[in-house]
């Protein structure tokens, strides 16, 4: 679940450092790692140069694997962890270059498979402190395709046609779709500028509310199954919008109940950090270092921060859909 990778402050600390501040003192910075005719090494040397708040990182997440572990074990299947990476290899054109990509991102084939299992165990923390109905499901997804008449940003583009020519062929696809919705996949394979979606007779698969651009998010949450949109305007130009059947909901609950979990965590990151704080309480957890106990409240269990670093992420310029494929037009 990416907004929950997102979330989850990143791992990067010194295991050595750690096992110091694992003591049973309630102040371990006057602990002392390496000793010498010049001089000691101290905890607090250290985490002056690492950072507190990544040390507290560490060990807030190596203890939360642990518990999650405990805790959801059965619930959790390795090898599906093991079948999503194959799958993920071969779209990188095998294990070699799937390898190459997340070292560049200085990981290695074990850290991403810890990261994998840590991120199904918070999902199914979060399933368990989190409430979603399937009325709240339905009320918040749709599925969608649609045909993606492009408008050029400047003239020298090589895609896309004139704002007044792009909502011309718009206006003639949706007449035609209209008369006959059965041909939109054929005629969305034909004509629609979204090459990604294209491919799939213009599917977009599911799509939750607040997920694409505002235009695009109303015209959708207002059609029916079956029924086909006006002309609608994005950035990107104009769209002509199919709500699809919604034969395979079912077998789509579970990835669309983490869509909604997602979203309500982003509004509301106090939902994860009481879920957070819940299992500590469970698991009687208790900081052996004042410092890690404190980083760890002021950052990873406080909202507010958490709040903050969503928005910086966020930060960068509108996009047609936030973490959905088929809108770049690649």
């Amino acid at each position: 679940m990416k907004a929950f990778n997102k979330i989850m402050i990143p791992v990067t600390a010194s295991a050595l450092l750690l096992g110091a501040c694992g003591s049973d003192a309630t102040d371990s910075k006057e602990n002392t790692l390496i000793s010498s005719k010049a001089g000691d090494v101290k905890v607090e040397d250290v985490m002056k140069k690492i950072g507190k708040d990544q040390i507290a990182s560490k060990s807030f997440s190596i203890a939360l694997d642990k518990i999650l572990a405990d805790k959801y074990k059965d619930k959790v299947d390795t090898k599906d962890i093991d079948k999503d990476i194959k799958k993920e290899e071969k779209q990188y054109g095998g294990k070699e270059q799937f390898e190459s990509v997340l070292k560049q991102q200085g990981m290695s084939m074990d850290e991403y498979k810890d990261q994998k299992r840590l991120s199904a165990y918070q999902k199914e923390l979060l399933n368990d402190k989190i409430k979603v109905s399937d009325k709240e499901i339905k009320d918040n997804t749709k599925k969608a395709s649609h045909i993606l008449i492009k408008v050029k940003s400047k003239d020298s583009d090589k895609e896309g046609l004139s704002d007044k020519k792009a909502k011309q062929k718009a206006e003639e696809i949706q007449k035609e779709v209209s008369k006959d919705p059965s041909k939109f996949g054929e005629i969305a394979k034909k004509e629609s500028m979204d090459k990604s979606s294209a491919k799939k007779d213009g599917s977009l698969g599911y799509v939750t509310k607040g997920q694409m651009m505002e235009s695009f998010d109303k015209a959708l949450f207002k059609l029916k199954e079956g029924e086909v949109s006006k002309v609608v305007k994005t950035d990107y130009g104009y769209h002509i919008i199919k709500a699809d059947k919604e034969t395979d909901f079912n077998s789509e609950k579970s990835n669309l109940k983490s869509k909604i979990l997602e979203q309500k965590i982003q509004k509301d990151p106090k939902l994860l950090t009481d879920a957070y704080k819940e299992i500590l309480d469970e698991y009687k957890v208790d900081y052996k270092d004042r410092d890690i106990k404190k980083a760890v409240d002021d950052t990873i269990l406080d909202p507010d921060k958490i709040k903050q670093q969503e928005q910086q992420s966020s930060q960068g310029g509108a996009s047609m859909q936030q973490g959905a494929p088929g809108m770049t037009g690649s």
